[in-house]
C-alpha cells in the first residue's frame, strides 16, 4: 500500500441516495472541539424535540453500491440549532462485533493470516491477546480503492483491524499480499482513503481510543489529531531515547506532564522511528515471540509479528498517559497511536494482561458506516451502507467459499450492537432509530512473550 500522505486528492464518491431523516434530540456523549479550544460540552441537548427533513445527495458511485437509504438521525442541540446526524442501521447479516456472527473468511489469504496467531487463541492452545479478534465481524465487503480491480478492493473487518487485498493478481505467498488498513490515521484525521494517494474528507472520530463504550474520560481519536502525523498535519517529536513517558493527554487533547509516571515499569523510551519514540513495554510486545500456526499444520515458536510493524504500522504519535473507565473502573492507561493500531498499557492489570491492541476495527466500522463519533462543531457527513462482495467475484476472492472461524468455550462479548428496526436488504439500508451498542471491552488475555 502506498502510504504517501503529503498530498492527497479529495475524491468524494459518497453515492446517489435519497435520504429521509427523522431526527429526535438525544443526549450525545460529550465530544471535544478542535485542539486549542477544549470544550467537552459544546453540543448540549436543551430540550426534547423532533424534526423532519429530506435531502438528496448526488455523486458518483460504483453500480454495486447504488442504493436508496432510509435513515434516522440523532440530533444535537446548541441553543436553538437542530443538527440531524444521519445514521444507518446495519443488519446482523452484515456486521456482528466480537467475531461471533459466524461469517466465513472472505478469502483464503485472510484465513491464513488469522490462523497464524489467533487460531491458537481461539482453540485454547495459548493464552495471549488477540491480534485480529475471535473471527470476522463482517462478510467480505467491497470498498472503493481507485487502484484496485474495477476501482474496488476486497476487505473484511475484525475487532482489531480490517484486512485488505489491494492487488488480487499479486504474489499470494508475499507477506504483504494481505494488508491491514491505516485505520488509526483515518479516524484521527477524518479522511477516508480511497486510493494510494486519494482521500475524501469525512469527519474526525470522537470515539474513545480505550476503555468502555461511551467512556467520557479517555481521549478520543480526534483528541490525538494535535499530537499525531496524519493528513491533518504532522507533529513530529525529537529522539528521546533513554528518557521516560510522563506526558499526559485528556479527552479534549490537552497535553500535560506527570513526572510520577516516569517511575512506572516499562515506560523507558527505547526505540525512535518515524519521528516518534516507542516505550520499552510496547517495543517488547511488538517484537515478542510465541507459538504460531506455520501454515503446514504445525505449531512452531516464531515472532508473533514479522516484521514488527506488520500489524501496527509505524508510530504516528508519542505515548501519553490518560485515564479511562475499563469495565466500569477508572484506570491510568498509556496510549500510543500507530498507523494501523492503537496500543494500550494498563500497569495495574495482572502480568500478561497489561498490553493490548484497541478494538479499532469496531471503532472504524461504526465511524465509517454508522456515523458514530460525531464531534461538536464538525460538518455533517452522510454515510453509505457497506456493500457485500458477491460470492465468486472474479479477482476479489470468493466470499462464502472458505471456512468459518471456530472458537471454543463461551464466545467473548466485545460490544455486539443491539440492532433496531427491520434488517436491511443488501441493496437498501433501513433504520427506525439509531443503532445502540453495549460495552466494548478489550479482550483480556495474557501475552506470551
Amino acid at each position: 500500500m502506498n502510504e504517501n500522505k503529503k498530498w492527497f486528492t479529495a475524491v468524494g464518491t459518497l453515492g446517489v441516495a435519497l435520504l429521509t431523516f427523522s431526527a429526535a434530540a438525544l443526549a450525545q456523549t460529550p465530544a471535544p472541539t478542535p485542539i486549542g479550544t477544549p470544550d467537552a460540552t459544546a453540543s448540549v441537548v436543551t430540550e426534547t424535540t423532533t424534526a423532519e427533513t429530506t435531502a438528496s445527495v448526488v455523486g458518483s458511485i460504483t453500480p454495486e453500491a447504488s442504493m436508496t437509504a432510509e435513515m434516522t438521525g440523532t440530533a444535537t442541540m446548541t441553543g436553538t440549532d437542530l443538527t440531524p446526524i444521519p445514521t444507518i442501521s446495519i443488519s446482523t447479516d452484515l456486521y456482528v462485533a466480537g467475531g461471533t456472527g459466524g461469517f466465513p473468511f472472505a478469502d483464503p489469504a485472510f484465513q491464513a493470516v488469522w490462523n497464524r496467531t489467533d487460531s491458537l487463541v481461539a482453540g485454547g492452545n495459548v493464552s495471549r491477546t488477540w491480534f485480529w479478534g475471535p473471527g470476522p465481524n463482517t462478510p467480505g465487503l467491497l470498498e472503493q480503492y481507485n487502484q484496485g480491480v474495477n476501482g474496488q478492493r476486497l476487505v473484511q473487518y475484525f475487532d482489531k483491524s480490517r484486512m485488505e487485498i489491494n492487488n488480487p493478481a499479486g504474489d499470494r505467498a508475499s507477506q504483504f499480499f494481505v494488508t491491514n488498513g491505516l485505520l488509526t490515521v483515518e479516524l484521527i484525521s477524518g479522511f477516508i482513503q480511497l486510493g494510494d494517494a486519494d482521500f475524501v474528507n469525512y469527519h474526525p472520530a470522537c470515539i474513545p481510543m480505550s476503555g468502555d463504550f461511551g467512556d467520557t474520560l479517555a481521549p478520543t481519536y480526534f483528541a490525538f489529531q494535535g499530537v499525531s502525523n496524519t493528513q491533518a498535519g504532522d507533529h513530529n517529536a525529537s529522539d528521546r531515547t533513554g528518557q521516560t513517558v510522563t506526558a499526559t493527554i485528556d479527552r479534549n487533547g490537552v497535553v500535560g506532564d506527570d513526572p510520577s509516571k516516569g517511575t512506572i515499569a516499562g515506560v523507558n523510551l527505547v526505540h525512535f522511528e518515524n519521528n516518534h519514540n516507542i516505550p520499552d513495554v510496547f517495543w517488547n510486545f511488538l517484537n515478542s515471540s510465541g507459538p504460531v500456526d506455520n501454515g503446514n499444520g504445525q505449531i512452531t515458536n516464531e515472532r508473533l509479528i514479522n516484521p514488527w510493524n506488520y500489524a501496527s504500522g509505524l508510530p504516528i504519535s508519542e505515548p501519553y498517559w490518560a485515564q479511562a473507565k475499563i469495565n466500569g473502573v477508572v484506570k491510568d492507561v498509556m496510549i500510543q497511536a500507530y498507523e494501523r493500531r492503537v496500543l494500550t498499557y494498563v500497569p495495574t492489570n495482572d502480568t500478561g494482561f497489561q498490553v493490548e491492541m484497541g478494538n479499532i476495527g469496531q471503532h472504524y466500522f461504526d465511524w465509517r458506516y454508522r456515523n458514530f463519533g460525531y464531534c461538536a462543531n464538525q460538518p455533517v457527513s452522510t454515510p453509505t451502507a457497506p456493500v457485500p462482495a458477491p460470492t465468486g467475484t472474479v479477482g476479489l476472492g470468493t466470499p462464502g467459499a472458505t471456512t468459518t472461524a471456530v472458537t471454543t468455550g463461551t464466545p467473548m462479548e466485545t460490544g455486539t450492537p443491539e440492532m433496531t428496526g427491520t434488517p436491511m436488504e443488501t441493496t437498501t439500508a433501513i433504520a427506525s432509530e439509531t443503532a445502540i451498542e453495549t460495552t466494548t471491552p478489550e479482550p483480556v488475555v495474557s501475552v506470551t512473550p
